[in-house]
């Protein structure tokens, strides 16, 4: 169903969406300066990802965008804008909230050590390209990628975390502080723009289930990208987490 600038109050939901999302991200980068560098590299890592929209629109939502992108070309600058706020918060909530500092990992262990010595980009570049890899075959399935994307997402985060144990607190809590955040800020969006998920969301199609007036998909989403963002960095450049007064991980 097409929108038009008559039927709510702001005319592009999906940018003011992109700047709800980047409030957190900017209060995480001005008081963890050293959380910028993984916020940086995860939100660059992201950007790929923007030229997916056409997998999700319009099938499963059907916002309008700046300059008509999305139907011109099949995504919008509102996508670059949204994958760098959530690579960038989600990748950083957990030691955010639960005031965790970076340290290099100790490889005690062969496995960790063989893991270790495996290059940095390739580490960052494996996961990305299997995310790719499996959209491409469920595309070819037919399978909605609103669905496809979070089994994708949360396969990645197992595969790391079977060989980074130390890292599942990481997948877990990134995760569910992700879902609870993005939720908020599907709540705020739904207060500034009325009726916003009914206009432009076509979750009907989909589960069809909404918690508080914001679809099923979309926490889930956010749970998935939480889950993998939080785990990506530290596999790839060989850091752990632990509290701000222990001095080793």
């Amino acid at each position: 169903m097409a929108v038009s600038d008559m039927q709510h109050p702001v005319a592009y939901p999906f940018l003011l969406l992109c700047g709800l999302l980047m409030i957190p991200a900017a209060v995480i980068f001005v008081v963890r300066s050293d959380l910028r560098k993984p916020m940086g590299v995860m939100a660059g890592l992201s950007i790929p990802f923007a030229f997916t929209e056409f997998l999700f629109y319009p099938s499963y939502w059907e916002p309008k965008f700046l300059f008509d992108l999305a139907n011109r070309i099949g995504f919008g600058i509102e996508d670059f804008l949204f994958v760098i706020g959530l690579g960038a918060f989600t990748s950083t909530v957990y030691p955010a909230v639960f005031f965790k500092k970076r340290v290099p990992l100790s490889v005690s262990t062969p496995s960790l050590r063989s893991v270790a010595g495996k290059k940095r980009l390739t580490k960052l570049i494996v996961p990305i390209g299997v995310a790719f890899l499996l959209t491409a075959i469920m595309a070819a399935l037919s399978i909605p990628m609103i669905w496809g994307c979070v089994p994708i997402m949360i396969l990645i985060a197992l595969s790391i975390v079977v060989i980074r144990r130390d890292l599942r607190s990481a997948a877990a809590w990134g995760g569910v502080l992700s879902a609870i955040a993005y939720f908020l800020i599907c709540q705020a969006l739904g207060v500034l723009v009325p009726n916003v998920f009914e206009l432009n969301w076509h979750a009907e199609k989909f589960f069809g289930v909404y918690i508080l007036g914001v679809p099923l998909e979309e926490i889930t989403y956010a749970f998935a990208a939480g889950t993998v963002a939080s785990v990506v960095y530290p596999f790839a450049f060989n850091e752990a987490f632990c509290p701000f007064r222990t001095k080793e991980a």
